[in-house]
């Protein structure tokens, strides 16, 4: 899943970045209020995490503005503000949750899934395909009940075709979902990750197919 921070406190951006990476969240970061709604294409993302006190537009105006065009995606408010009125003032805006800083890491990721599941991304505990299975809140796979280790962007593409399960996923789809947009990459990174999970996917009777010209597609083989 794809999260935007909009975060005028570098340090902070950084950090909270490389956390939600860990979690296996791609995550792109943007510095003021102006690049969030005229920079990005905010229907990309699955979530958008907006402090209050950024320069120029600020994040209230920045939650209003992106309501006033119909853009759907939840919003979490983080910010150091924790007065009543502002709290309220933030969810009556469009905000879906309000968080203050300091915050506790556990909190933030667990705020985080309640959104997701508010907004229909996680509608049930677990995907299957197969023998393998994606826990949605611990964000762990397995194959026949045993763990599936992977790297962070092996994870990010397995989700996204075992979220699409039996339809085709375009490269340039699963390249969007594993890269920032910041990130200097083209279509051959795809092609190598996906000849890393088929390895570890062998003898398990899934596979990835190719389907020259359209993408790749999550298939079980018959044992």
């Amino acid at each position: 899943m794809r999260l935007l921070i909009v975060e005028d406190n570098e340090k902070l951006s950084d950090w909270l970045a490389r956390l939600l990476r860990s979690e296996n969240y791609v995550v792109d970061c943007v510095a003021d209020g102006e690049a969030a709604v005229q920079g990005v294409s905010l229907e990309n993302y699955d979530l958008v995490i907006v402090d209050l006190g950024l320069p120029g537009m600020g994040g209230m105006e920045v939650v209003r503005h992106l309501r006033a065009r119909q853009i759907q995606v939840p919003i979490l408010i983080l910010t150091a503000e924790d007065a009543l009125g502002r709290r309220v003032q933030g969810l009556n805006v469009g905000a879906d949750d309000y968080m203050t800083k300091p915050f506790e890491v556990e909190e933030l990721t667990a705020r985080i899934r309640a959104l997701m599941r508010r907004a229909g991304k996680t509608l049930r505990q677990e995907l299957r395909f197969g023998p393998l299975v994606f826990d949605q809140n611990s964000l762990l796979f397995t194959i026949a009940d045993a763990p599936l280790p992977l790297s962070r962007r092996e994870h990010v593409i397995l989700e996204a075709l075992i979220r699409r399960a039996g339809s085709t996923v375009s490269k340039e789809t699963l390249l969007e979902s594993c890269y920032g947009h910041g990130d200097d990459v083209n279509l051959s990174a795809v092609e190598v990750i996906v000849h890393r999970l088929r390895r570890k996917l062998e003898h398990s009777q899934i596979s990835i197919a190719t389907l020259r010209g359209l993408g790749y597609v999550l298939r079980q083989d018959k044992p």
